[in-house]
This record gives structure tokens, sequence and C-alpha cells, in this order.
């Protein structure tokens, strides 16, 4: 059932862009029909008016001044003369319009002092009032952000100094750049130049990564060396406390999306520029390991599950576009996933997930999910919809059983899940469940539902051997079920490999996790498998997903953190610092920053060529000296 919320459960709250709120500009003295004509096809064109703008060969300022006005971009014009500079500032601060909105830089254009993709827009003043093109077009394209970012330069008609077409193709020739041209009499001569997603970037568009739930990325950019890109906010005073375990953030066509607390703040990940935030209440699930993601990334949107809904949020404005219902009455939305087509979902006993919101500070917070025979959080059903329209296509539920949340995964023509079969779990009233008592007496089952009819294609008994926590996974025709038990005095990890097709066992490990049991809340139970390519990757090393050979090498990684994957790399907390760790080399890997503390789950992404890091160290008592988000870009 689509239709707004009826109650205030999502107030929206966007946020204005940049180092500081945006101050209006409107009683700045009117600039020539020159600027306000360059303006307004700049920021029509560029269609979003939030991020980082930079003006190449800014001059006196104006076309910022008059961007500024119309929009709420950052502005940062470089401007190569000191005197023009200094003239500029001093006008613009008369018109109470410089500093928070608009700064200006004196330096070479040939040589920018910036980091690499430095805005989402570029435009030129030089070029619009001289009809010359200046420095290099090369270092102008450098500052373009990838997967979206545009250089918008060029004139309206009535320049008095025109510019040719010819002056301005031969300078991006020079450059080799790929672009569009216009030149119309109404719109004037126009170039576009759009950078795309730089090749071999991934993407995190899941609690796991992706539906498969491999924690693997596939960005094939990372490597050894890496240098900071980007720190600031999201800061740690709106994120869940580190060992709460919250959703891991999000990663798509350039943005990152940051679940705080009851809220989600985009920023450009290239360039840390926030571009809105959302306040969401009681949305924030925490003790992850132990339940399904509530948030999940397409294209347009970032489907939100909360209570008993999912909404519906614009990934360009932070807007909520809709909102969908689950259809049984009393029934919270678990599970959500997306792909080209399909809505999945699952409903689960209202105010089964812990909530943040609803959490006691301190160890009561920390004991929710952390610790052995912990509680798993469980749906009686689930199901699939329509994407575009919100219409049912099909729905699952077995009366005689209920479905493990963080045994959900897709993948091929098919949806997966554990669900069990015994009488206490069945008749549970709150919709949290011992693992003890869901694999008790060989209860649980491995179920594959089509993925487009909803129909059981077969349903097996398996024993997971699994009693603190178990996820299931998905790559290449394969299902990867991990969890872990007590034996003795360490904890082990189990991995079981099945056949999607049919579900029968191909291989399975039982490995010595290498932790001890005399800590039980620093999280040492709660460690994901990475599927990367065809491997299946542990801390004790890898193996093969069709197999079960040994083809990988053992990793160190602390006790209090989870893993992501890069197709190069682990990310990960080794000795509570932030760590990259190759796979060709195992071992302890190299720190990322010593200065910082990743989260207590996982918090670090290798995405779309770049390495993020948002706050979730909030809370920590670890000695480290600074907490922000902070991105890293491979060299």
């Amino acid at each position: 059932m689509r239709g707004r919320l009826g109650r205030n459960v999502a107030k929206q709250t966007i946020v204005a862009l940049g180092i500081a709120v945006a101050v209006t500009v409107a009683n700045v003295t009117a600039a020539d029909p020159l600027h306000e004509q360059a303006a307004e096809h700049i920021l029509r064109q560029a269609g979003i008016s939030k991020g980082y703008c930079l003006d190449y060969g800014a001059g006196d300022g104006t076309l910022a001044r008059e961007l500024a006005a119309r929009s709420q971009r950052t502005i940062v014009g470089v401007e190569e003369d000191a005197d023009k500079v200094a003239a500029a500032r001093l006008a613009l601060h008369k018109a109470d319009a410089y500093g928070a909105q608009i700064t200006l830089h004196q330096a070479a254009l040939e040589q920018l002092p910036y980091r690499d993709y430095a805005a989402a827009l570029v435009v030129s003043s030089a070029i619009l009032e001289t009809g010359q093109c200046p420095g290099s077009a090369a270092e102008m394209f450098r500052m373009v952000r990838p997967d979206g970012g545009l250089a918008i330069i060029g004139q309206p008609p009535g320049a008095t100094a025109p510019l040719t077409e010819d002056t301005l193709r031969a300078w991006l020739d020079k450059a080799e750049l790929e672009y569009a041209i216009t030149n119309t009499p109404s719109e004037g001569l126009w170039a576009r130049i759009e950078r795309g997603p730089l090749p071999g970037a991934g993407e995190w568009t899941h609690m796991w990564a992706d539906l498969g739930n491999t924690a693997c990325s596939r960005d094939t950019r990372t490597t050894d060396r890496f240098t900071v890109l980007w720190f600031g906010e999201p800061g740690p005073r709106v994120m869940v406390d580190r060992h709460w375990e919250p959703v891991s953030p999000l990663y798509k066509r350039g943005r990152l999306f940051v679940p705080g607390f009851d809220r989600i703040t985009c920023v450009d990940a290239y360039n840390g520029a926030r571009l809105w935030d959302l306040e969401i209440p009681n949305s924030s699930r925490i003790a992850m390991m132990r339940d399904a993601g509530y948030l999940a990334l397409d294209e347009r949107f970032l489907y939100t599950a909360v209570e008993d809904t999912c909404i519906e949020v614009d990934v360009a404005t932070g807007r909520i576009a809709d909102t969908l219902r689950v259809s049984q009455d009393g029934r919270d939305w678990g599970y959500v996933a997306v792909d080209d087509s399909s809505l999945f979902g699952s409903e689960q006993i209202a105010k089964a997930s812990y909530l943040a919101a609803t959490t006691g500070r301190g160890a009561e917070g920390n004991q929710l999910g952390r610790g052995d025979n912990r509680f798993l959080i469980t749906s009686k059903a689930l199901f699939c919809r329509d994407k575009a329209s919100g219409a049912p296509r099909w729905r699952y539920a077995n009366p005689e059983a209920v479905i493990a949340n963080p045994s959900v995964c897709i993948g091929g023509n098919g949806v997966y899940c554990f669900e069990s079969a015994d009488a206490s779990c069945v008749s549970d009233a709150d919709g949290r469940v011992l693992m003890a008592d869901f694999t008790k007496d060989g209860a649980e089952s491995l179920v594959k539902i089509d993925r487009q009819s909803g129909q059981v294609v077969w349903r097996r008994q398996h024993d997971v051997l699994c009693r603190h926590v178990f996820h299931l996974s998905y790559a290449k025709g394969v299902l990867v079920a991990s969890g872990c038990t007590s034996v003795s005095n360490h904890y082990w990890y189990h991995l079981r490999a099945y056949n999607a097709d049919d579900g029968a066992l191909i291989w399975q490990k039982d490995l010595d996790s290498g932790f001890d049991t005399g800590d039980t809340d620093h999280g040492k139970q709660d460690k994901h498998p990475l599927i990367i390519g065809d491997v299946v990757q542990l801390k004790q090393g890898g193996f093969d997903l069709a197999t079960g050979t040994p083809r990988g090498l053992p990793f160190n990684t602390s006790n209090c953190a989870d893993c992501a994957a890069s197709m190069n790399h682990v990310f990960t907390r080794n000795k509570s610092v932030a760590t990259i760790i190759g796979l060709d080399q195992g071992g302890d890997g190299a720190p990322l920053c010593s200065a910082l503390r990743p989260g207590c789950y996982i918090s670090i992404i290798p995405a779309g060529g770049v390495i993020m890091l948002p706050a979730f160290s909030a809370g920590c008592t670890c000695s480290h000296s600074i907490q922000t988000s902070i991105a890293w870009l491979p060299q």
C-alpha cells in the first residue's frame, strides 16, 4: 500500500551545504545581464543546486555571487591576479556575501592547490568575461568529481569579448577531454564536460555491500598507497554508539550515505560536501549482526525501513518521495533490498528490532547484541513488490516456521533464507529468539524461493552448528552459511557451502578463530565472511568458493570490528587502528591513519574508487586523538 505517512514518523530536515550554513546574498547589487544569464544557464544545466562549485579564473567574484544568490552551492573561486582577489574579497565582504558560501583564493591556474575531485561543478568567469581560455583544461577537469561531476563553461549571447567555438574546442582537445558543445542564438556558446564513474569503482548498496551479502564492493582500484582526500563532517555527535553495532554506510553514484542516530546524512564521497540531512525518528536499528539491514540503495532512492513502513528518500535532494506500508496490520517492515525492478521486504513482529532511540546508554546498549547466546531477530514472511508502482508481486509465509533476518539473501533466480520450525520460535511473541532454540534438534532448514514467483523451489534441513550468530551469503551459484560457537575456551567459526540450484552441501570448514572466550562482549563471535570473487575469506584464510580448497592468506583483525573488502584488500580494525590489508600479503596490514579509530562493526567502505570512513567511533574510549569522517584516495 502506498501513501504518505499519517504521523510524524519521518520529520524531514534538509540542511544547507558547505562548510557552514549558506548566507543570503539578495542584498548584493545586481550584476550585469551577462553574469545573470550565465548563472541561470549553468544552474539549469547542472540540475542539483547543492555541493561544491569551483570558479576557474574567478575574476572579481561576480559570477560566484550570482551563483550563490540562486543556489545553495558552496563556491570557491581561484584567481591568479592577487589584486583582483583582494578587491573581490572586499566587495563581497561589504555586501555581506563573503565567507560562508563564497571563498576566493589566489593561485596559479596551471597547478591548483587542491586535491583531485574537489568540486561537483566547475565554471569559469575568465572564459565568460574575456572570451579566452585560461590555464589548462586538464587541470580544470582534475577538479571535477567522478560519476556525475560537471564542468559547464562558456558564454551567453551578447558578451563584449566573444568566445569562439574554435578557441573552446582547441583548449578542450589539448586535454583530450570528451565534451558536448551547444551554440545557439538564444543560449550562447557552452561546453559541457561530465566525468563518468572511475573504471573499476565498486558500490556498497546494502548492509553487506550487495543483495548477496558478500561484504565485498568489487572495487578494483584500492592499492597499498593512498592519500587523504577529505575529512570533516558528519562528526561523532550525530552517530550511534560504536558498541551498539549499527548498520553500515552505503555508497552509489558519488554519494556516501551515513546512518546516524535516527538520521541519514548524505555527503559527496569525493570532497565531503554535505548534501542533505534527514531526520527519521525510530529508524536506527542496532545489533545488526543479529538482524537485517534496514537501508537499501538504487539510482533514485534510498529505501529506509522504519516501523511498519518503507520510506523512499530521493538520493539527490533528501526529500521523502513516497512511503510504502507493510500489508499485514500490526507488523513492522524488517528486511529491505532492491534490484533493478523489485523491492523486497519482510514482515516481523512490531518492535522486534533493537532501536537506538529506545536503548539505554552504556552497558545496556552494549549488551543487547554482543555476547554469547544472544537473541536473533526473526520475520514471519518475505515479500516482493514492483519497485515502480509498489504493487505486490508475491508473498511467502510458512505458518509453521520463522525466518532468521540475517540469513536473507538474494542471488541468481532465488531468494534464500534459513527458517526454523522450533515450536518455541514459532510461538514467540516478540520476534526475538535464541540461536540455541532456532537450531534446536535440527529445526532449521535452508529455503530457496523463486525470485519471480515467490514459490518454494526447495527446502532442505541443514544443521549450521551455530549458537552465537550466523549469516547467509550468495555468490556465483553458491550459498555460504557462516556462524560461531564456543569450543573449549575458544570461539570457532563455521562455514557451510551449498549448491544454490538444489541446496546440497558442497563443502564445510570448522575453524578456530584464535579468540578466547574469556571476553564475551567485544564482538569476537560476530565476524562475517567476505566473498571476494571466487574466494571465501575469513581471518583464518581464504577458501575456494566452489570447492573449499585453501586459496587465501590469513590476516589479523581486532576482536571488536568486522571487515569489508574490495577485490584487492580487506579493511578492518587491527590493534585499535583503521587498517588496510592486501589479500596477497595477509598479516597485520598497514594503518590508514593511527590517529583514527573505525567503528566496532562495518564502518570502512571501499567503493567508488575511494576508501571512506565516517565517524563511527562515537563513544569510543580507546586512545585516539581525532574523531572525524574521512576519505582516502588510492594512488
